[in-house]
């Protein structure tokens, strides 16, 4: 990431940068020089989680400076350095803008619901043995195969974003290119970029945009559905190991589907369901667990120091919280005591409400974002 050449990065960490193993997800700039006739410049600084989230408006900066004439390359990559670096948090206003970041915050969200309904269904059979236990075990397969199902297609989408990030805006037109046609889909691509072709100086005059980064055709503005692993991106290796996760997971509703194992759950087989129905919960769940644990370490500072003043941390708490009550649902799961069986049901009851916690701060994460306002840009 380059730096404008009044400021000079004074932090960049990363809570594991002693293992050389990942890129700073936390960058902060403070002005170095003070040049005259020339405002001084503000403190700026960057996370890679805001900047993976959309919470930057996605905006490009013009760089004013006589005192040191540059390249109109040089121009460009100073623009595109801090083009989601100068925001503050008394910026952030509700703004509902459909992108990849905030489908997969309603996905989850939705997600969530569904496996809290599946909670109540496993549980009331167990406290009120009067109800017809055949038709709740129907009942919570099928809401636990659809919970698994939207939870697939979050995880996958987590990838998706963690690989554009800064082109989160494409993501509507590409799923219309996707389905659609090209031919088809040509007026909206038009559309878009007219919508992005002009910029603002701080002077608050527009300037023409340079079609070369309008281009959907170069490889730095296309919008990706898979690709190369940022293997050095935290934010990546979460979203890839939580796709993971979720696969093998979802394993588990789909076994646990009247029919699939036979005589589950009265009187199935041990061996096959403590293999393909009580294992994908634990194994799964750890994943999860360990998806979580990332995005937590992604807005720390320190290894061991949380960072409670950000919300992406508090999202990744409770879907930790979430992910411990799945993985040892499926722990408990492998004893056929009556009291582990509890266990296990309840251990989907608070792990669900959890995931739902951590999904409604997610939503609210990408509604609250930097406005994009002309005159501030």
């Amino acid at each position: 990431m380059s730096t404008p050449p009044t400021h000079h990065v004074v932090a960049h960490s990363t809570p594991l940068r002693s293992t050389h193993l990942f890129n700073p997800t936390l960058v902060h700039l403070h002005p170095a020089t003070e040049l005259p006739n020339q405002p001084l410049a503000q403190s700026v600084k960057w996370s890679s989680r805001r900047a993976r989230k959309a919470r930057y408006a996605p905006r490009i900066h013009h760089i004013h400076n006589p005192e040191l004439p540059i390249s109109l390359d040089a121009k460009h990559k100073l623009g595109t350095a801090v083009i989601r670096a100068a925001s503050v948090e008394s910026k952030l206003k509700p703004h509902l803008d459909a992108d990849v970041s905030f489908w997969i915050a309603v996905l989850f969200t939705l997600g969530s619901v569904v496996w809290v309904v599946n909670g109540f269904l496993v549980l009331l059979p167990i406290y009120r043995s009067s109800l017809n236990a055949v038709s709740y075990y129907r009942a919570a397969a099928a809401t636990a195969f659809l919970g698994g199902t939207i939870f697939e297609v979050g995880s996958y989408l987590m990838v998706v974003e963690a690989l554009n990030r800064g082109r989160e805006t494409n993501f509507g037109s590409s799923l219309y290119s996707f389905v659609h046609s090209k031919a088809d889909s040509e007026l909206h691509q038009k559309h878009r970029r007219s919508m992005s072709e002009k910029t603002v100086s701080p002077d608050g005059v527009e300037e023409a945009g340079d079609e070369r980064w309008l281009d959907d055709t170069t490889s730095e503005k296309k919008f990706v559905w898979w690709g190369k692993g940022l293997w050095h991106d935290i934010g990546y290796d979460a979203a890839y190991i939580q796709l993971w996760a979720a696969t093998v997971f979802w394993v588990a509703t789909i076994t646990g589907l009247p029919g699939v194992i036979k005589g589950f759950p009265d009187n199935p087989s041990v061996a096959i369901t403590d293999v393909f129905y009580w294992t994908p919960q634990v194994v799964g769940g750890s994943g999860f667990m360990l998806s979580a644990i990332l995005l937590m370490l992604e807005v720390q500072t320190r290894w061991w120091k949380p960072a409670l003043s950000d919300i992406g941390w508090h999202i990744g708490f409770w879907n930790l919280v979430g992910a411990v009550g799945f993985m040892i649902c499926g722990a408990f799961g492998y004893s056929p005591l009556e009291r582990w069986v509890t266990q296990s049901g309840l251990s989907t009851f608070w792990g669900s409400w959890a995931f739902l916690i951590g999904s409604g701060m997610q939503l609210y994460e990408v509604i609250w974002r930097e406005p994009t306002d002309k005159k501030t840009a």
